[in-house]
């Protein structure tokens, strides 16, 4: 199943920008932006962005985080990491690295990153990899570190409501769809406040969770 699922993000890579385009209606790439400043991202902070794709959020780090800091992207795909790659070159930050690696089991030492991102991504997780993905998240953050999550909300246009719930029954778990409804009570398991915004475009919702 997890091969099966690897191949279709490979192939999916493909495609995987101009979808998220049409869902978020982000051209501008605000949300990204949004999404980091709302964790309160500094110049030498230490950023993990999980299930990183294409490499939109980290790549937007590459503003906001000198060499000083650091920006890992995770994904489990050598297709999306492939395509984040190529678009990171011409960026030449020094301190920018992908990694080819399960989030439900991160390579990477306790308490060594201050802010962990997770950008439309963690709903597609199946319950068991989402339970794991958040220990590991608590575990890798700092003390007072904070995890920014980024999902969409329920889309508007029929056409895109239509996909976007075909892509949760294909999941076939009642736990996962629970979870695109209401994210907060997950992460409330794990740490202890968890706030929720909604984005300014009203297309995606923003959960940020504190260790």
């Amino acid at each position: 199943m997890k091969r099966w699922r690897r191949r279709y993000y490979d192939l999916f890579s493909h495609i995987y920008d101009r979808i998220i385009a049409l869902h978020s209606r982000d051209k501008s790439s605000f949300l990204r932006y949004f999404l980091l400043e709302k964790t309160g991202v500094k110049d030498s902070a230490f950023l993990l962005d999980l299930c990183t794709g294409t490499g939109a959020v980290a790549l937007a780090a590459t503003r906001l985080i000198s060499d000083k800091g650091l920006i890992v992207g995770v994904d489990f795909s050598e297709g999306m990491l492939r395509k984040a790659y190529k678009k990171g070159l011409s960026l030449k930050h020094p301190r920018l690295f992908w990694v080819l690696a399960n989030v439900g089991e991160l390579p990477f030492i306790s308490q060594s990153f201050d802010i962990v991102t997770c950008s439309h991504a963690m709903y597609e997780l199946d319950s068991a990899t989402r339970e794991a993905t958040l220990k590991e998240i608590k575990r890798v953050l700092k003390p007072g570190g904070v995890f920014g999550m980024m999902e969409h909300c329920e889309p508007q246009n029929p056409l895109v409501r239509a996909l976007y719930y075909l892509r949760l029954a294909s999941m076939g778990s009642y736990e996962n769809r629970a979870f695109a409804k209401d994210e907060k009570p997950f992460l409330e398991k794990y740490f202890s406040k968890v706030e929720k915004l909604l984005s300014p475009t009203g297309n995606s919702k923003l959960l940020l969770a504190y260790v």
